[in-house]
């Protein structure tokens, strides 16, 4: 559970250093994210766009609340809650929301992202 833990946390940790290489690093090749508001995503468009999403809109500041993680052979399934301090022109905007993950794990024994989505509380 630590392993998987460690994955939720570089996701967010990478999101905040506006490191697009380590973030894409952790998801698996099949890897789809369903963002709010938008289309799935599979690996290679996450790939083609993700720098400049991370350019686009830095944060500042992450914290996350996993809520459970539950291992089902060589998938996980986790979620629970976490907040992103955005900044948009100079201005820093609040957002909580929640997420689900479903992480699978690598022939090596790693852990990654198989499935990410995650929602808004309030927007």
């Amino acid at each position: 559970m630590q392993e998987i833990q460690h994955v939720l946390e570089t996701y967010l940790q990478a999101r905040v250093a506006g490191d697009s290489d380590l973030w894409l690093s952790l998801w698996d090749p099949d890897g789809i994210q369903l963002f709010p508001g938008a289309p799935a995503h599979s690996l290679e468009q996450l790939k083609m766009h993700t720098a400049q999403r991370f350019k686009d809109v830095p944060v500042a500041a992450a914290t996350l609340n996993t809520a459970n993680i539950t291992v089902v052979g060589d998938h996980a399934f986790a979620h629970g809650t976490f907040m992103v301090e955005r900044r948009v022109d100079g201005v820093s905007i609040p957002f909580d929301g929640k997420f689900l993950s479903v992480l699978k794990q690598q022939p090596d024994g790693r852990w990654k992202l198989l499935r990410d989505c995650s929602n808004g509380n309030t927007h």
